[in-house]
């Protein structure tokens, strides 16, 4: 059986690169995969180590990546790396004509995972990519994995253009609930929510794909991944440093932090993600994929809650019993490291859903 994946996967983001490596694994466990390498050019921008533009914020992008030029260099070299060692990729799609080609070299279509359906992510100018809504595929079985809009709401013309995209779909699953809820009432179907990509393995597996081993650091340290470095982070991370007195290790690719560190890692590639989560002591995030390799490894983590997309964490959270892990504000931190994580329960929360996810898309590949 040889299976295609299209997703975003030519993209400077951890989330990004191990959904996608994930997704390939479970595939893999039903016959051939290889990730089509359709790189749409607003989402693969972040592969430019510099990225020019019009616009002001553009202009001041582009004077971050010369101030970092040379760990953003070794960083997207990396990216680059894990993508053509991991990924399986087809050859490069350059045109439709390409895509049209892939079509009859398959037997099953899948896309999956980080937000392919949300215009808002995918384009600069707000249009869907049908190209992720396989519209150059026909006659052929098609299925979602965790797919994402984010929270975005289709305006009228669109949702017409969604409902026409994903009429001959077998399957559709989604990686929020809300979004599911949404696209059941906008298509007359069944959506369901299934588990991000990253979960459906457990630390045991995330480190023998990498033959990496679990080591125990000589002082614990925390670790701080985040995407954006709003003051609520700074204060998080300056408490939790007072109360535990442990080392900070931040990982991330801006020049500058608002908290002081004792490492501040700029240029880690994806496998070097996996082990700073792996061995940390204690994380602080306020990134989706940074709570989900939280519990997911069992890791004690605080959430700052992010200035988009909680809807996601929140979920994860509530499902694991671990909604009180977020914090909106400073004051509660010292509360919530009062208290401990029941990782017991997300374990065996996490392996149910890892069970009925993987069930899916056996179904799915072979029904």
């Amino acid at each position: 059986m040889k299976i295609a994946l299209i997703t975003i996967h030519w993209a400077n983001n951890y989330g990004a690169s191990l959904q996608v490596f994930a997704t390939v694994k479970a595939l893999s466990e039903h016959g051939e995969v290889s990730v089509i390498d359709y790189r749409n050019a607003y989402a693969a921008k972040g592969m430019t180590w510099l990225r020019f533009g019009t616009r002001f914020r553009d202009i001041l992008r582009l004077g971050k990546d010369l101030f970092r030029l040379l760990p953003r260099y070794r960083v997207i070299k990396k990216f680059e790396s894990f993508s053509h060692t991991h990924l399986n990729l087809t050859s490069m799609v350059v045109s439709d004509a390409d895509l049209e080609r892939l079509a009859k070299e398959f037997d099953i279509f899948v896309n999956g995972s980080d937000q392919i359906w949300n215009p808002k992510i995918i384009n600069e100018d707000g249009h869907l990519d049908a190209h992720y809504f396989l519209d150059f595929v026909t006659g052929k079985k098609k299925f979602s994995y965790a797919s994402s809009l984010g929270t975005y709401q289709y305006t009228e013309i669109e949702s017409g253009q969604v409902r026409d995209l994903l009429q001959d779909y077998s399957g559709i699953t989604v990686r929020e609930k809300d979004s599911a809820q949404y696209l059941s009432a906008l298509l007359q179907r069944k959506v369901t929510d299934v588990l991000d990509p990253t979960l459906l393995f457990d630390m045991r597996e995330w480190l023998a794909f990498f033959n990496l081993m679990k080591k125990q650091p000589e002082q614990p340290y925390i670790l701080v991944y985040a995407l954006k470095k709003d003051l609520l982070l700074k204060q998080t991370v300056e408490q939790v440093a007072s109360e535990l007195g442990y080392p900070i290790i931040t990982i991330d690719q801006d020049p500058f932090t608002n908290f002081s560190n004792d490492q501040h890692i700029k240029d880690a590639g994806p496998v070097e993600f996996i082990e700073l989560f792996a061995n940390a002591g204690f994380i602080v995030t306020n990134s989706f994929h940074g709570t989900c390799f939280s519990v997911n490894f069992n890791i004690p983590f605080i959430v700052t809650s992010p200035l988009s997309g909680i809807n996601r964490i929140e979920n994860l959270l509530s499902i694991v019993g671990a909604s009180d892990r977020i914090t909106l504000h400073a004051d509660n931190v010292k509360k919530i490291l009062s208290t401990d994580i029941d990782f017991e329960y997300a374990n065996t929360k996490l392996e149910s859903l890892r069970i009925a996810c993987k069930k899916y898309i056996k179904d799915a590949i072979e029904t």
